[in-house]
């Protein structure tokens, strides 16, 4: 019988899936639950009618440094991805640019954004210093960095659309800090991919792994509180399968579902250290992003299996046609299911409606026909209580909290120098080397 300490996942998005693989590999006893009957949370799909639909992210980072592929690793799995590294295009006011295969991809961005080779030579010297010699300090904004370098307004429009893209904030919100230290780690050997089959029959294996090494994940399960006695966690309350209230007892609970959803089960801001509950009220706003699928029966991009970045228009700043990346698996025979997102101009005074109508118009103005041809299976607009973003880039709360026993992780508990899904799949790999550290490993 288990001597281990017993630990409660509450939510199956990435970051609860993360934390029990990296735990149920090292033994530790673990039940995760998940109030929906599909796991993955923002990085799952639903079929629509034989389309494969995201439920949020798209591209999943692959590479041997990545938290997801490492949780994988854990548990002995391989990851069914298709590998899209470096197949990318950058649509600039004067023209569309192709990531070289060979390598050089960011001074050729810089190069073809400013259009003038001496003064792209000159901004990327000061890059380089940001990476390697200074990294900027948090006291100015991106765009305030560039404004001291250049006043090339093509290489700043380049790097707001790469920057909306990639974390769903422009560069006049990100502190040049965060973008400098994202860049730092993102050049260690990134690999990212599309999953062939799709992100729920991803995150299935993941869950197989984890009920495999004898971890429980029970779905259509929602937690109703979490439950501390003198400042130490004793389980939570739940409502379970049946639909009846049950209690799980736990030393360990690791939720999910977003620093202020888990404040709320527990019971409220008074159960919690006056620094933290300040923290928590700091830069809280969350991220939206407009989500557009859409059906086709030609690709939008003839012969393009790869990510399209904008950085020509107010709102729109992502394409992809998964049928093209995955023939066969996205889409019926003869059809191309594509997926666009949109960003807010400013994420903190978002018009979700007009913006999402925008980011409509402008797949008209970049491709014309569109609106004529297309089918949109989806159009979304992930905000409140379920954004894109729990939190900005560097506006993350901590994984470990006041009370014992208590952890949080997710895209609003991301290390600083992480964003989008691989920010998710770090703060679970962050809490479970906390947990470890502080009870052990686990005694079988």
């Amino acid at each position: 019988m288990s001597s281990s300490p017993k630990v409660v996942v509450i939510g199956a998005g990435l970051g609860g899936l993360c934390s029990a693989a990296y735990l149920v590999a090292d033994g530790f006893d673990v039940t995760l639950i998940e109030k929906s009957p599909y796991p993955g949370g923002r990085c799952s799909h639903r079929d629509r009618d034989g389309y494969i639909v995201t439920t949020g992210a798209m591209m999943v980072p692959m590479g041997p440094s990545s938290a997801i592929r490492q949780a994988f690793d854990a548990l002995g799995l391989e990851m069914d991805m298709i590998d899209v590294t470096g197949r990318m295009r950058y649509r600039m006011p004067h023209g569309d640019y192709d990531l070289p295969p060979g390598g050089g991809g960011l001074a050729g961005m810089v190069e073809f954004a400013m259009q003038d080779p001496d003064a792209a030579r000159v901004l990327l010297g000061h890059i380089k210093t940001a990476l390697t010699d200074w990294l900027p300090l948090e006291t100015i904004t991106l765009r305030e960095w560039f404004d001291q370098y250049t006043d090339n307004e093509g290489v700043k429009q380049l790097f707001d659309g790469y920057c909306s893209a990639l974390m769903g904030v422009r560069t006049h919100e990100l502190s040049a800090y965060d973008f400098f230290l994202f860049l730092k780690h993102s050049s260690k050997g990134t690999r990212f991919g599309l999953a062939r089959k799709g992100n729920l029959s991803l995150v299935s294996d993941l869950v197989a792994g984890i009920e495999r090494k004898g971890g429980q994940v029970r779905c259509h399960v929602g937690c109703k509180a979490i439950m501390a006695e003198g400042n130490r966690i004793k389980g939570v309350r739940v409502k379970n399968e049946a639909g009846e209230d049950e209690f799980i007892e736990a030393d360990i609970v690791i939720s999910n579902l977003g620093p202020d959803a888990t404040v709320e089960l527990c019971g409220g801001e008074q159960k919690f250290e006056r620094s933290y509950v300040e923290k928590l009220h700091q830069d809280a706003t969350p991220v939206p992003i407009y989500h557009v699928c859409f059906v086709m029966d030609r690709p939008l991009v003839p012969d393009f299996d790869g990510c399209m970045v904008f950085s020509n228009n107010r709102n729109l700043i992502y394409l992809e046609i998964p049928s093209l990346i995955s023939p066969g698996e996205y889409s019926p025979e003869g059809k191309y299911v594509h997926t666009a997102y949109g960003a807010p101009e400013n994420f903190e005074d978002a018009n979700l409606e007009e913006e999402l109508k925008r980011t409509i118009d402008e797949l008209e103005l970049n491709f014309p026909g569109f609106k004529n041809e297309a089918e949109i299976l989806v159009k979304a607009k992930f905000s409140g209580k379920y954004p894109a973003g729990r939190r900005a880039v560097g506006r993350s709360m901590p994984v470990n909290t006041p009370i014992r026993g208590l952890y949080m992780v997710g895209d609003g508990n991301a290390e600083r120098g992480k964003i989008g899904t691989e920010s998710a799949a770090s703060s679970g790999r962050l809490a479970a080397e906390q947990i470890k550290q502080r009870y052990g490993t686990a005694r079988l």
